[in-house]
């Protein structure tokens, strides 16, 4: 569905049509967003939908190689150069092991910052690596077309569980703690489906029951 479609079904459950205004469609917008970010946050690790491959090289001399787009998740990444997985560590770690960052040789390990893949030891030969990573969440807006959309079409709805339940718990006019309950069961029963559906989609075997 078309984000402005989701906005158009909101109006329909919160109040009753779908002819709503323009402040009403940007009020249905902020908690639509909210809605995706937290989202987000729960299915990015196994969404493998969402995923980007890149290659990229650091310039002679410098020991990063920089991405199109700044990660929300690093997946992988894969030193083509010297035919090896790179194994991430932190930044805390890179610098208890070298404060100076001095030492050198060919890669083996990696950091993250920014949009950013830092090597250790410090790589400033040109060095080619392959990166598998989640970008960013971008923010919806009306335009958004559908397969922008990072969920596939039949979670769409969800999305709009999730923003009638902030929206019925948290906005003026529209606070209602019955719709809000209602709301939060479908949100919250969609987010494990859709959970779910992505693990086992991702060849992992996954269930939200358990037995008792």
């Amino acid at each position: 569905m078309q984000v402005a479609a989701l906005l158009n079904l909101m109006g329909n459950l919160s109040l009753g049509n779908d002819n709503i205004t323009q402040v009403e469609r940007a009020i249905f917008l902020q908690y639509l967003n909210l809605a995706h970010l937290e989202l987000y946050q729960v299915t990015a690790n196994f969404n493998q939908n969402l995923l980007i491959q890149e290659t990229v090289a650091n310039q002679a001399g410098l020991n990063y190689a920089q991405l199109s787009g700044t990660p929300y998740l690093v997946n992988s990444v894969y030193d083509l150069t010297h035919q090896r997985q790179l194994h991430r560590i932190s930044l805390t770690d890179a610098i208890e092991r070298d404060p100076a960052f001095v030492s050198t040789g060919n890669p083996c390990q990696y950091f993250v910052r920014q949009d950013m893949i830092r090597f250790v030891p410090v790589q400033t030969a040109v060095t080619s690596i392959k990166v598998w990573y989640v970008p960013q969440p971008i923010t919806l807006t009306e335009q958004t077309p559908e397969q922008d959309i990072p969920y596939p079409l039949a979670y769409h709805p969800v999305l709009v569980d999730g923003a009638l339940y902030y929206l019925f718990q948290e906005e003026g006019g529209f606070k209602n703690l019955q719709k809000a309950q209602a709301a939060q069961a479908r949100w919250e029963l969609g987010k494990e489906r859709l959970i779910a559906y992505l693990y086992n989609s991702s060849g992992t075997s996954f269930s939200t029951f358990s037995s008792v």
